[in-house]
């Protein structure tokens, strides 16, 4: 369910150039003296995930769950994060249409994410989940999330 007392946030989804060729990321580089025309698409961050948290078979609380967008580095404004209640459930909201992986960690609050090669190992071992651009409203989660150690 979307929050109807805060409004959903928005990021860039596309970036285009006056000649059509679509930008990756969010930087545009001008040379000096030179005009560019460029034309930005904007997406609201209105579905959220539901799941459950497992490890070896049972529900564990406590677990920080994290949604990682397809690029991280370029689109950072995208992560989600939350913790796995006291019955092992969490809810991930705000999330942006794209691609992602949906990772549970134990004891990775103030985890140095960003650092190069930190998120590949559990990236390898996480649900891949595709957010829709005309999707809102809750994404029940088919399958509980693994937990994995730090």
């Amino acid at each position: 369910m979307v929050n109807v007392s805060r409004p959903p946030q928005y990021t860039i989804g596309r970036i285009t150039q006056q000649s059509g060729t679509q930008v990756e990321g969010h930087d545009i580089t001008v040379g000096e003296g030179s005009t560019v025309e460029v034309g930005a698409t904007l997406m609201a961050g209105v579905v959220s995930v539901e799941g459950l948290v497992k490890k070896g078979g049972k529900p564990v609380s406590g677990v920080m769950v994290a949604l990682v967008p397809k690029d991280p580095r370029t689109h950072i404004e995208r992560f989600r994060r939350d913790q796995s209640d006291l019955d092992g459930t969490f809810t991930v909201g705000g999330i942006f249409p794209g691609k992602y992986t949906l990772i549970a960690v134990e004891d990775a609050w103030g985890f140095a994410w960003m650092k190069p090669g930190v998120l590949e190992k559990y990236l390898a071992h996480g649900q891949e989940l595709t957010i829709g651009e005309l999707m809102n409203g809750t994404v029940m989660l088919p399958d509980p999330v693994e937990a994995q150690a730090r």
